[in-house]
């Protein structure tokens, strides 16, 4: 039992003889470079300034928002009546829809085309449902008027019912 109590006296010499011993100025120069090249790679918390950048592009397409729908909002009315729901203004837009060509090819080979021709001729009132319109079932057997917009080499490049 003697051993823990020799132990502890021995120690504390030790401790009390360790009090006075100082480490030389270049370990303590070395620790201080050491600290500082840490913080230097050390990523930097946030600051208020970062904090304040990180606001300002929802804020600026706040604001961006806001002010075209202030100018969209400022527009003046036009005056396309099919925009107001003229019932006869309608009809007159889907007749001229109805009239344009419908093309079966892409717009860069419509662009492309040299001479085309309109071929006037009478097609199936089923080929109008094949085309996504209405149909009534009970005049599938009559024909309809369609023009083709087709090439010089015969290739069909449009397409457009008459009635």
């Amino acid at each position: 039992m003697n051993e823990p109590a020799n132990l502890d006296t021995r120690l504390a010499a030790l401790r009390d003889a360790s009090l006075a011993w100082e480490p030389p100025a270049s370990v303590d120069a070395a620790i201080a470079a050491a600290t500082n090249r840490q913080r230097a790679a050390a990523p930097r918390p946030p600051t208020r300034l970062s904090d304040r950048r990180s606001l300002l592009w929802p804020l600026a397409l706040a604001a961006a928002m806001g002010v075209l729908s202030f100018i969209v909002r400022s527009l003046p009315p036009t005056d396309d009546p099919v925009a107001h729901g003229d019932a006869a203004s309608q009809r007159a837009s889907a007749e001229s829809a109805r009239r344009a060509f419908t093309p079966v090819v892409s717009a860069a080979e419509l662009r492309n085309v040299g001479e085309a021709v309109v071929v006037p001729t009478r097609v199936p009132l089923l080929t109008l449902a094949q085309f996504g319109l209405p149909v009534d079932p009970a005049r599938v057997d009559d024909a309809v008027d369609a023009e083709l917009l087709v090439r010089r080499d015969g290739a069909l490049l449009a397409y457009r019912f008459v009635n």
